[in-house]
């Protein structure tokens, strides 16, 4: 009773001062990024770029270039000889190591203890809206399950690197720690599936209230749970509201939930809130869903983190490109996203793009990954028109998608047209094939100005292909490079040349 008054009362005070904020989030910007540059006047870094003589964003900008993850490594990991005073005050002991989709390879990102501390302003937040949307959540009265990624660090040098969800869990409050599952010897666990066997088999009677984690690997987590839940109960079990009737809230990140909203509503079986959240390596929890009827996330001004967007047409020339702030910004337009961040993080291209719903207060929405857009032809179609695309398809089908990726199909000597083909896992009975194509170039046509201009006609592209996979498929072929689980995510379009191939054999072998 006592830690439920003082939770409440935190979040109230929390939720208060977010409200007071957003009415002028430029400015509470500035703040945030001044106090940065200040602390970091004296690092390397800071003394290299003149941070003593920035008084304006103007400044800040001139002094500082949009960067890469290879334009700043060098002097990050230095780190793990011990350095100090790098690109912020004092010694990196913590990195995380970056995810992505599976063809991505590894970052080692740093996490400062700033940096822990504003996610956990920004937890406090989350715990808010949540009970702002689902008032008789009531978590405190059960157990939050995270399926994360493993907790266990590992040392590199005088450092430690891991799984960001690992460095913020060891840094949780005791007092919120006793409401988290799993416990440690499970999330410690290096194999995924292992671990998700682990939490069926552990807290098949316990009162889980909510579940953060991906929408495509919750799904397999509930499966399993249905499928221990008959086994050791001895009796049919169909839906996760018969395993965990006090589960009233789904958090979710990395991927658009619409094509696995109908599969999560049947297999859960009752009303569920899903409660959508914008976080990364490299900023923490910077965005959270506010309302159930605004899939817009209201983004976190004043925490670790210092925003700028830059729009799409100028984001390919770093040393020339525009870079926003939040006063200047656009709704529904497009832009790359820069982060400024108390981790020595400074003006960092994290590749994703996103758009703007509301400006006061600041709401954004996922629109792609930069490397994640097919523009083969000069269609310019995101990420998020595909997975609209696909939502939509599904629904009017009938039908539901487990995964899916398009690749462009180049022109050739034969045909001056190209086409996308879309790989899809189906799960349950798959749809006409040639019917679902349609309906997602017809979707992707009302989202895609210039794809529905290369279609007309059939002038610039031809029909779009669909190839149905064969169940497993992009589960065995994540398997194979040891990314199940965690942050891990299936690429929305084929990034290797060889993974449509890749694909194909692994469904050709699954169905022999």
């Amino acid at each position: 009773m006592v830690i439920n008054i003082c939770v409440n009362l935190a979040v109230r005070r929390r939720l208060r001062h977010i409200d007071r904020i957003c009415r002028e989030p430029a400015a509470v910007q500035e703040k945030v990024l001044f106090d940065m540059v200040r602390r970091a006047t004296d690092t390397e870094w800071g003394r290299g770029h003149g941070y003593r003589r920035i008084r304006t964003v103007e400044d800040y900008q001139a002094a500082t270039t949009p960067c890469c993850y290879e334009d700043m490594a060098w002097i990050w990991h230095r780190s793990f000889q011990g350095e100090r005073d790098l690109t912020w005050p004092g010694h990196i002991r913590y990195f995380a190591s970056t995810s992505g989709t599976t063809m991505g390879s590894s970052k080692l990102m740093p996490i400062s203890s700033a940096a822990i501390r504003a996610n956990r302003r920004a937890g406090l937040s989350l715990l808010g809206y949540i009970h702002r949307q689902v008032p008789d959540a009531d978590l405190a009265a059960g157990r939050t399950l995270y399926l994360g990624g493993c907790t266990r660090l590992e040392r590199e040098g005088t450092s430690f690197r891991g799984d960001a969800s690992g460095i913020n869990a060891r840094h949780v409050p005791r007092l919120v720690r006793r409401f988290q599952l799993p416990e440690r010897d499970i999330s410690d666990r290096r194999d995924w599936e292992a671990k998700v066997d682990a939490i069926c088999e552990r807290y098949l009677a316990t009162p889980v209230r909510a579940v953060v984690g991906l929408p495509s690997w919750t799904l397999i987590l509930f499966r399993r749970l249905i499928d221990t839940a008959q086994e050791r109960w001895n009796r049919p079990v169909s839906t996760v509201a018969e395993v965990w009737p006090d589960l009233k809230v789904f958090v979710h990140f990395g991927m658009a939930m619409g094509p696995y909203r109908d599969r999560f509503d049947a297999l859960v079986g009752k009303p569920l809130a899903c409660i959508d959240t914008y976080s990364s390596s490299e900023g923490g929890l910077n965005a959270v869903q506010t309302r159930q009827s605004d899939p817009g996330m209201q983004l976190e001004v004043d925490g670790g983190a210092f925003y700028e967007f830059c729009p799409l047409d100028s984001r390919w020339r770093p040393d020339l490109a525009e870079r926003l702030t939040l006063n200047e910004v656009e709704v529904d337009r497009p832009y790359a996203m820069l982060l400024t961040t108390v981790s020595g993080i400074w003006a960092y291209d994290v590749g994703d793009i996103v758009r703007f719903t509301s400006l006061r207060p600041p709401k954004i929405l996922f629109a792609a990954r930069t490397d994640q857009q097919l523009n083969a032809f000069g269609e310019h179609v995101l990420q998020e028109h595909l997975d609209r695309a696909v939502a939509g398809a599904s629904h009017a089908l009938k039908t539901t998608v487990e995964n899916f990726t398009v690749e462009p199909v180049l022109p050739t000597a034969e045909d001056a047209r190209g086409t996308h083909r879309w790989l899809v896992e189906f799960a349950g009975p798959r749809p006409p094939l040639e019917a679902f194509a349609r309906r997602v170039d017809r979707h992707v046509s009302e989202l895609s100005d210039d794809y529905a201009s290369h279609r007309a006609g059939e002038f610039g592209m031809r029909d779009p292909q669909a190839i149905s996979l064969t169940p497993g498929t992009f589960f065995t072929w994540a398997k194979q490079r040891d990314k199940l689980g965690g942050q891990h995510k299936i690429p929305r379009v084929v990034l290797s040349p060889t993974m449509a191939e890749e694909l194909l054999a692994i469904s050709r072998s699954l169905d022999s």
